[in-house]
């Protein structure tokens, strides 16, 4: 009985760490996956044509549920009007644009950087995420968001008609 205990304790081990194999098959042109997974249970094939692999980082937040693969760095500011009142001949606005397209290319180079601008007309800001999947953005942590952010940071200060200048880190995650 205790040999008994031990084996079913042992398979049920081996059970839940569980196997997934891969097979790619072509049918008409087309290709399709199969997933074999044997987590315990008897239901071993599970076709799909959307899966989905990942083998980046993941980080959670605590407990909450909040997980992801990407963090993003904020340059953010709050530019002024243009004598129409509104964005559309904003000079702040038009040289904080001519500041990120001096920058671009730089931050481009950052491994896996994605760059994105948010503008606002409303409430008048002035944003550039620059997001990359947690393993590379690490190293730019590392260095202190440097030279980059400082040089960026100093210039947009510079910019007449610009206020609020900040920086902040976020996770940035497609759902």
């Amino acid at each position: 009985n205790f040999q008994q205990h031990n084996n079913l304790k042992t398979n049920n081990i081996f059970l839940s760490l569980g196997v997934t194999i891969f097979y790619m098959m072509k049918i008409q042109s087309s290709f399709f996956a199969i997933t074999i997974g044997v987590l315990a249970s008897t239901e071993a094939f599970a076709p799909s044509s959307n899966i989905k692999f990942s083998t980046q980082l993941r980080a959670e937040i605590g407990e909450t549920g909040v997980s992801f693969e990407n963090v993003a760095r904020e340059w953010r500011c709050k530019y002024s009007p243009g004598p129409s009142g509104g964005p559309g001949d904003s000079e702040s606005l038009k040289a904080c644009q001519a500041l990120l397209d001096e920058y671009l290319p730089k931050l481009k180079a950052l491994p896996k950087a994605q760059i994105t601008r948010q503008v606002c007309g409303g409430c008048l800001d002035f944003k550039v995420s620059i997001t990359q999947p947690l393993e590379e953005h690490g190293s730019w942590v590392e260095a202190n968001y440097e030279p980059l952010e400082s040089e960026f940071m100093e210039k947009l200060k510079a910019i007449d008609g610009t206020s609020l200048h900040e920086t902040q880190e976020i996770t940035f995650e497609a759902l």
